[in-house]
């Protein structure tokens, strides 16, 4: 059984902190369609992506993430499409969510484009009031309260793209959808604010620096951004240190294997006050391309 004080803690951090309602990833800089439905189509490919995502090993209750994402550019060259399933668990509470997106690109020139996306779809909130313990008698949240509720989602996404560099913004979480099914709680899915970019630098032939950024900020929830500086060696391998504001520090490698095929795994260190109660966050990523447009470059590996 998991500990209600345990749970009170989750509970409240996943209603506060926007990253546990919208799913958190490290590795996002390789399919930045899981924070900008605006990226959808930009491989130039039928492109696909799983993660799966363990956080703060050791601590019970603790978030867990899977996430599977498709998208592709349609025959009109200016308009894509994308599918998102993601499911998480945290403490008594799962949450599997379909979302579907579709974005419109603007040629500025015969480099770079702005995209426009519109992304839309249901979150199921799942209570497993079950696992509860509770040391007073019951909660008057959970006393009554139906286990399950459906909401709708509402996101919104704009990106600049050049070969080599980005910026974007999106907006998750439009619609303030409630979220718990009762009168003695007003929790909602409270609207995030994505701003990343990212840019490209050529070392020497075979070496490239790419500093990027995330800044998230939540309406009802704490400021946070990260700063990742990624090093690409001969076109395959890809290391990535990154910083992430009061929280601690993000190490990712990714390979990859050829045009179609790449994976990695990244490792969350925090130095904050979880460091003691919990042994680290794990990821894995995997990613494939499938060239059905027969073009001689599937995937723009610079982002």
């Amino acid at each position: 059984m998991i500990k209600l004080c345990l749970l009170s803690i989750l509970g409240f951090m996943s209603a506060a902190a926007f990253s546990q309602q919208h799913g958190l990833y490290s590795q996002y800089i390789f399919n930045l369609f899981t924070v900008n439905p605006a990226y959808a189509g930009e491989r130039d490919a039928l492109s696909t992506a799983l993660s799966y995502r363990i956080q703060w090993v050791g601590f019970e209750g603790a978030p867990k993430t899977q996430n599977f994402s498709i998208h592709s550019p349609l025959p009109a060259n200016n308009m894509a499409v994308g599918l998102v399933f993601q499911n998480e668990e945290i403490g008594a509470r799962s949450t599997p969510s379909l979302m579907g997106a579709y974005s419109y690109k603007v040629k500025l020139n015969r480099s770079s484009h702005l995209s426009f996306a519109l992304q839309g779809g249901v979150i199921n909130y799942q209570y497993h009031w079950e696992k509860l313990e509770y040391r007073q008698g019951l909660d008057p949240v959970s006393f009554g309260t139906q286990p399950n509720k459906w909401v709708t989602n509402i996101d919104f996404g704009l990106m600049y793209i050049t070969p080599k560099a980005y910026v974007g913004l999106s907006v998750l979480g439009m619609n303030d959808s409630k979220t718990i099914p009762s009168d003695r709680s007003d929790a909602r899915l409270s609207a995030v604010y994505n701003l990343i970019a990212g840019k490209m630098f050529q070392v020497s032939r075979e070496v490239f620096l790419k500093p990027s950024t995330l800044v998230r900020v939540s309406e009802n929830g704490p400021f946070q951004f990260d700063l990742n500086l990624s090093t690409m060696f001969k076109n395959k391998y890809w290391l990535t240190a990154t910083y992430r504001y009061d929280y601690g520090a993000v190490l990712a490698a990714h390979i990859y294997v050829n045009d179609q095929f790449h994976f990695g795994y990244a490792y969350d260190l925090p130095l904050n006050g979880l460091l003691a109660e919990q042994s680290g966050t794990h990821e894995l990523f995997v990613g494939y391309d499938f060239n059905i447009y027969k073009k001689k470059t599937v995937s723009p590996r610079n982002f």
